[in-house]
C-alpha cells in the first residue's frame, strides 16, 4: 500500500433538492503513513436532531487511536461510545428525542480495509469493472431481499428501505465489523443512502468506469446523477483510489 499522503481521495456532500438541512457528515484522515480512516455518517431525527447525532458520531471518530492493533474493535468501541453519548443528549433535551445516525467507517491499513457499520450507509469496492457492496444494509427492505421477496433494485425505492433495524443512538447499538484485502487498482467508495438509493449499481459503476475522469470529477458526477434522479435526500460520497 502506498503512503497515506500519496493515496488519491475525493469527498463531496450535497444537501439535495428537498431537505432544508444537510444531516450527512463525512470524515477522512491520514492517521500515519500507512493508515487512513474514512467514514460517512447520516443523521436521523430531522433538522437539529439529525445534525447533532451525525456530528456526535463524526467527533467520536476523531478519537480513533492511531496504531490500534485491532482496528475493527477500535472502530466498534467508538461507535458504541457515540451511541451512548447520543442517547444521553436526547434524554437531557426532549426536543432531540429520537435522534440517531447511521455510520460506515473504514480503516485502511497495510493492504486491508477494516470496517464498522450501523444502518444503511455503505462501503463498496470497485474492482476490475465490478462494483462490490461490502456492507449490508440494516433495514426492513434488506430483510425482504434476503427472503427473496424483493430484488436489490426494488429495495432502493421500497418504503421499508428507510426502516432501520439498527442505528447509532438506538438502544442496544451493535456495530457489524469486518475486513477485506484490498488490491492495487481498487477504488473504494463510501456513500450515504441519498446517493445509492437514487442510483442503481449499474449507474454507479458506469460513472466509476470513466477512466479519463479524475477522482474529483467522478465524485461530482455521482452527486450530479443523484440530483438528476430527484435529489430527495442528502448525498455524500468518498472515493479512494488504491
Amino acid at each position: 500500500m502506498r503512503d497515506c499522503s500519496e493515496i488519491e481521495i475525493a469527498s463531496l456532500t450535497h444537501r439535495g433538492l428537498v431537505r432544508e438541512v444537510n444531516e450527512d457528515r463525512h470524515y477522512v484522515k491520514c492517521l500515519d503513513e500507512q493508515t487512513l480512516l474514512m467514514a460517512v455518517v447520516d443523521g436521523m431525527g430531522g433538522g437539529p436532531a439529525g445534525s447533532a447525532a451525525a456530528e456526535a458520531m463524526r467527533e467520536a471518530l476523531t478519537e480513533y487511536p492511531a496504531g490500534a492493533p485491532h482496528p475493527e474493535q477500535a472502530l466498534s468501541k467508538l461507535v458504541i461510545t457515540a451511541s451512548e453519548a447520543i442517547l444521553e443528549i436526547a434524554q437531557d433535551n426532549p426536543a432531540l428525542e429520537g435522534m440517531g445516525t447511521t455510520v460506515t467507517a473504514t480503516v485502511l491499513s497495510n493492504g486491508t480495509a477494516h470496517w464498522a457499520h450501523v444502518g444503511d450507509t455503505r462501503f463498496y469496492v470497485f474492482r476490475q469493472g465490478r462494483l462490490i457492496q461490502v456492507t449490508t444494509d440494516q433495514t426492513m427492505a434488506q430483510l425482504l431481499v434476503e427472503e427473496g421477496r424483493l430484488t436489490p433494485d426494488e429495495a432502493r425505492t421500497h418504503p421499508y428501505g428507510h426502516l432501520l433495524d439498527q442505528c447509532v443512538g438506538c438502544p442496544d447499538c451493535d456495530p457489524v465489523t469486518g475486513s477485506l484485502p484490498i488490491e492495487p487498482g481498487d477504488l473504494l467508495l463510501h456513500t450515504t443512502d441519498g446517493l445509492h438509493d437514487a442510483l442503481s449499481e449499474g449507474e454507479i459503476a458506469k460513472i466509476l468506469m470513466a477512466s479519463h475522469a479524475s477522482l474529483e470529477k467522478k465524485a461530482a458526477a455521482l452527486i450530479s446523477a443523484g440530483l438528476d434522479s430527484g435529489g430527495n435526500d442528502n448525498m455524500t460520497v468518498i472515493l479512494t483510489s488504491i
